[in-house]
């Protein structure tokens, strides 16, 4: 594919264009890669940072219609993806992180740290902040929860492995978790 130039990128990203999201695969992957393996992650923490922050510039592109770039696009996607890893480590240090299983659990279930009377009222949280994680987290929960394999999850959602799958379920679980706990709606619950 020819070179293109930012501003063909962000007219090809606003259009949902698959060459140029190749394109941008292409060009800004490996880069990111290297700073993330070069920092405590591997390739499946690279493609997922990767994802997460080309997201973040089409959530850009769609609020702000006159978005215009101050620096390269390769720049621009690699600052992204810098501070969505260090983010991440700084979140992983702080939490104590237990090694997964190879096999973990195929359900969404988490454990709250106090029962919830009101149904109705546990499911409208849940579902409100369950809309606000990262689509690629509600597609892989919303998957997960009627029992489809991390292998069959995977072949759907394009992703390399299975084991990815695990692993970003996993911290797609965790996210969503301590949005709940987060909550005013339900944290008020205790404080009555």
């Amino acid at each position: 594919m020819k070179r293109l130039s930012d501003e063909q990128i962000l007219t090809g990203l606003r259009q949902r264009d698959n060459q140029v999201l190749q394109y941008i695969y292409n060009e800004c992957f490996q880069p990111v890669s290297r700073l993330i393996e070069n920092n405590s992650g591997n390739e499946d923490d690279a493609e997922d940072v990767f994802q997460e922050a080309l997201i973040v510039v089409f959530k850009q592109l769609r609020d702000d219609a006159n978005f215009q770039l101050t620096s390269a696009f390769t720049t621009y996607i690699y600052s992204i993806s810098r501070l969505i890893w260090l983010k991440r480590l700084r979140t992983i240090r702080k939490m104590d992180v237990v090694e997964l299983k190879q096999d973990i659990d195929e359900s969404i279930e988490f454990e709250e740290p106090k029962p919830v009377n009101d149904k109705d009222l546990r499911y409208a949280i849940y579902q409100r902040n369950l809309k606000e994680i990262p689509e690629d987290c509600q597609k892989i929960l919303s998957l997960t929860a009627k029992d489809i394999t991390a292998k069959e999850i995977a072949g759907k959602l394009g992703f390399r492995s299975e084991n990815y799958v695990r692993k970003r379920r996993h911290f797609c679980k965790e996210f969503l978790v301590n949005r709940i706990k987060e909550d005013p709606e339900y944290r008020a619950m205790f404080d009555e």
